[in-house]
């Protein structure tokens, strides 16, 4: 027997965006259904934060502000809006009980890579009890939790994907038990984070915690009939070589780390010797790709850190700490060697669903916020981006569905989503989930890597289709634990082949998204985002003006540059 469920707001995943969007329906009347597929406030990128909570405080200079968190592809106006409402969430946790670092009464900040102002507020114990904190006040306000269920498909009025309706909640099934569960809502909000290559192996450029994301909100959306976009400009990342641990960027940088290579020279001097490890992420991933090409072993060196920030450090990146140590001991006498992540297996800075400043998609009754929208264009990767489009769209989703009526999701779609849920562990002979998860994986590193090149993204995505086609129908599932991970794999190809799609579209080099065949930053012709839509069952791409005002009050130069990696430096050969 299903378990059968009803509420006017269905909230899918457990970050700092679905608690958010939670608590800002329930404030507003709603019943509010928040299902997280782990445990909320133990699960996803926000629990593992790299215990920084960048915030505007009164009295900042709000253009500086704006210079380091703007450019020619962001909502720039919007930015502006969301800086009060950050203020407003770091008091609001402050209440719930989040241990900010403090002098005192005084929440303090710091800086940050990109950033000549104190900005960042530090979590005195680290992502974990900052979202416990969340979560019990989000409880508080009454929202309902379910734990541990794996919602895998949307659910339509008409019964269809896409569909020409509306969305009305969601199926699934209970990881630990297999139990199907059906969901009706008048409203849905996905917050499910970012895509990322799931359960990715030590050793591998595949990727880091949190290891079970997939991407399946995006691919839920995508086959709803939502548009896609930002696919292309969020991709990539660096971590710990040799363990599935985030980077710690954000506290480890501002505390006096150095990037150097086996013989403790520190390697930026050959990329940006004004800014050193204060450059821009992406050179910063091209620089220790190189130089790991070049057998020169980049690491972190964390051995002139005082003391006394090296015990802070230790309080607010608890879980990176104890990866590295895990790896070479004590970090202040040993560097920790870090690697590349190719591109096509993070989208953390903000990659997904088309959305409006109201979280709302191109398909009534869905609503997304967080890294699994292109976040109306804001800056990605940041907890208070984040935090804010789950608050405005909480708030949107909160007021609209006083007016809807309660759904009825058809029952011939919950016999065929509940079939095809259950399928892979009804299948007595198949293929097992692990050598199609090294295929893949491999393919991404010998095909995609970091720097692309469109004979590359081709040969990838040939073998992408082959892979959906003839072995992802025939993956096996033994108990509920390996049904997830079948079903993150599968949700993980289909939002792969739109991302690796869009970046076959963009001619141009930008940011962290690098193509050795167009080398340049195109402000001429490419101020513009590609959209994505599934359509007939094939993919349609397209590319859109970005709107006037978001250019507003720095309007975009119309210049063409060649990017900073093809300055001076190679491309590595094995990150092609």
């Amino acid at each position: 027997m299903a378990v059968r469920l009803e509420t006017d707001v269905l909230v899918i995943g457990g970050g700092i965006a679905g608690a958010f969007a939670a608590y800002r329906a329930r404030e507003a009347g709603a019943r509010v259904l928040l299902v997280d597929r782990s445990y909320f406030g133990r699960s996803g990128c926000s629990a593992l934060a790299s215990g920084v909570y960048p915030a505007y405080m009164p009295g900042d200079d709000k253009d500086a502000w704006m210079r380091a968190f703007g450019g020619p592809l962001v909502n720039q106006p919007l930015v502006a809006k969301s800086l009060p409402v950050m203020h407003e969430h770091v008091l609001l946790m402050d209440r719930w009980g989040v241990n900010w670092v403090k002098e005192g009464r005084k929440i303090v900040r710091m800086g940050a890579p990109g950033r000549s102002f104190a900005n960042g507020v530090w979590m005195a114990e680290g992502g974990p009890q900052m979202m416990m904190a969340v979560r019990s006040g989000v409880v508080g306000s009454g929202v309902e939790v379910l734990n541990r269920v794996a919602l895998t498909e949307l659910l339509t009025s008409d019964g269809r994907l896409p569909t020409a309706g509306r969305v009305v909640g969601a199926a699934g099934f209970h990881t630990r038990t297999g139990e199907i569960h059906e969901i009706a809502a008048k409203a849905t909000v996905v917050c499910t984070g970012p895509y990322k290559f799931p359960y990715p192996w030590p050793g591998s450029t595949l990727g880091y915690m949190p290891i079970d994301l997939s991407g399946d909100g995006i691919a839920m959306m995508m086959r709803a009939g939502a548009e896609l976009s930002r696919l292309e400009l969020g991709g990539i990342n660096l971590n710990p070589d040799n363990a599935l641990s985030a980077p710690g960027l954000e506290s480890l940088m501002p505390s006096g780390a150095k990037w150097v290579d086996q013989d403790g020279r520190r390697f930026l001097e050959d990329y940006d010797p004004k800014r050193m490890e204060m450059t821009q992420r992406a050179l910063l991933y091209f620089a220790i790709a190189h130089q790991k090409e070049l057998g020169r072993v980049p690491s972190m060196d964390l051995r002139e850190v005082s003391p006394e920030r090296m015990q802070l450090i230790r309080r607010v990146i608890p879980i990176v700490v104890n990866n590295q140590e895990a790896m070479v001991g004590d970090l202040t006498e040993k560097p920790v060697p870090y690697t590349y992540q190719v591109a096509g297996t993070s989208g953390i800075f903000g990659a997904g669903a088309r959305v409006t400043e109201r979280g709302e998609t191109t398909v009534p009754g869905l609503y997304a916020a967080g890294t699994c929208t292109d976040m109306t264009y804001l800056p990605g990767g940041n907890l208070p981006f984040c935090s804010v489009t789950g608050d405005w769209t909480g708030r949107a989703v909160g007021a609209a569905v006083e007016s809807v009526e309660p759904p009825q999701p058809p029952a011939q779609q919950v016999e065929r989503v509940t079939a095809q849920i259950l399928e892979p562990l009804q299948r007595r002979d198949g293929v097992a989930f692990e050598p199609v998860h090294r295929r893949l994986g491999e393919m991404l590193m010998e095909k995609v890597g970091l720097v692309l090149h469109a004979d590359r993204l081709d040969a990838a995505l040939a073998e992408l289709r082959d892979i959906r086609e003839h072995e992802v129908p025939l993956l096996v599932a033994h108990n509920p634990h390996e049904l997830a991970k079948v079903w993150g794999l599968t949700q993980y190809l289909q939002v792969l082949e739109a991302t690796l799609r869009a970046y076959r579209y963009r001619t141009e080099s930008r940011v962290a998204f690098i193509r050795e065949d167009y080398p340049v930053i195109d402000n001429v012709n490419w101020v513009k985002m590609v959209v994505v839509k599934q359509q007939n069952g094939a993919l349609r791409l397209w590319d859109e003006p970005l709107p006037e005002s978001w250019h507003d009050p720095h309007p975009v130069r119309p210049t063409q540059n060649l990017h900073l990696v093809f300055r001076n430096q190679e491309a590595p050969h094995a990150a092609r």
